[in-house]
């Protein structure tokens, strides 16, 4: 199968570079070094806010924690005190090539992946994973999570930086392998993280609680498919022609939702954030917060509700949100990876197609707790409008 099948003209050569990228895992770095993130600047999912001073409440809770983890503020109300005044300043994480799950913050010592092209020189960097318990991206203010963002730079990044950095880890083998096992790579990389585990276990013989972390966190390879998949579609994006439709991010910051098309990627065209829908872990009155994270990425490149089709288990509890969740991949998908094209799998979101269509896209995505004081609430999917997919492939004139 042609990787440009149905594909306009502007958006042939973008989808033949997003099959040639080959990305591999080799290394693990803290973002002050990896992407050169001075002191007191805090990295978040999604857009730009409108007052970095004012972030969402659940974003806003990580970043609390991070200025307490790099030592800038002693107790809570001063760490709060310092992002409502600005002397801790909040971006975009994307701005620097990283992309970060839900509602976590990346801060100067948070250990980061390293995702690199094999095929070339291009780089895209996620958060190293911090095993199962609470966690950052969950958007709380957890004490416990101090203490586990400590033990993954004491324990975690040396022993998998070791690993990675002289041997790298081809990621697509990796997802390949989860989606012949029933996964979408995004709400569920379980059987992806067991083929990771077993091509880990000699490196980590020497790093035995390293590698059971891996073990005992069946997510842990999705950031790890973030940075890929940000980086496949990165390359649709280098040179493009500005009438590329393709999508390349699709985020949230918890108040609006973001998105970039290849042939403008510095642009982001931003609408009020959607609420995520799905079921709860355990009934409860906590509101649920608007779409948070930048792992929409993975349903761009055609993967998480985009296979659900595929991964059927994953896509059963869901039913009761999706109008069909097993219907197969929608005719807004115009090209076919050619290392997934056997299993029926398609790529290249098409914005001006997604505009049209009665069913436009979904995105797999976690449901928080919108006070940042819960934390996770359940697995969720939030189905984007059309509307924003026909503002995006606007003339730029009109909503710049």
């Amino acid at each position: 199968m042609s990787t440009t099948d149905h594909a306009a003209p502007a958006n042939r050569d973008a989808l033949a570079r997003i099959g040639a990228v080959r990305p591999e895992w080799c290394g693990v770095q803290a973002a002050g070094t990896a992407v050169s993130l001075p002191d007191f600047t805090l990295l978040h999912a999604g857009p730009p806010f409108h007052d970095p001073r004012r972030p969402s409440a659940p974003i806003l809770s990580s970043a609390v924690l991070c200025c307490l983890y790099e030592g800038w503020a002693a107790t809570e109300p001063e760490a709060q005190a310092m992002i409502e005044d600005g002397r801790v300043m909040l971006r975009p994480a994307q701005d620097f090539g990283v992309v970060t799950p839900l509602a976590a913050v990346i801060s100067p010592k948070t250990s980061l992946v390293e995702v690199r092209d094999a095929a070339g020189q291009e780089r895209a960097w996620s958060l190293l994973g911090s095993g199962i318990g609470p966690q950052l991206r969950f958007g709380s203010r957890d004490p416990q999570i101090l203490e586990r963002l400590v033990r993954r730079e004491a324990l975690l990044a040396p022993a998998l930086h070791a690993a990675t950095s002289h041997r790298p880890i081809d990621l697509l083998a990796l997802a390949e392998a989860g989606l012949r096992g029933g996964d979408d790579l995004h709400a569920q990389t379980t059987h992806a993280n067991a083929a990771l585990c077993e091509r880990l276990a000699v490196e980590l013989a020497d790093a035995p609680e390293a590698l059971q972390v891996l073990r005992d966190t069946p997510l842990f390879f999705l950031t790890l498919w973030m940075a890929a998949c940000h980086l496949m579609l990165g390359a649709a994006a280098r040179a493009a022609d500005p009438d590329c439709s393709l999508v390349v991010a699709l985020a949230g910051n918890g108040q609006q939702a973001g998105m970039r098309l290849a042939g403008h990627p510095q642009r982001w065209i931003c609408s009020d954030a959607g609420v995520p829908q799905g079921p709860r872990m355990k009934p409860g009155s906590a509101a649920t917060a608007p779409l948070l994270g930048d792992s929409g990425v993975i349903d761009a490149a055609g993967f998480g509700a985009q296979a659900w089709w595929l991964a059927r288990t994953v896509a059963e509890p869901m039913r009761d949100w999706l109008a069909d969740p097993v219907a197969g991949q929608a005719r807004w998908l115009v090209g076919s990876h050619p290392r997934f094209a056997e299993l029926g799998l398609r790529t290249g979101l098409d914005a001006r197609l997604a505009a049209k269509d009665p069913a436009p896209p979904s995105i797999a995505i976690a449901m928080l707790d919108a006070a940042g004081v819960e934390g996770l609430l359940g697995r969720g999917v939030h189905t984007l409008d059309a509307s924003f997919f026909a503002a995006a492939v606007a003339p730029v004139r009109s909503v710049d």
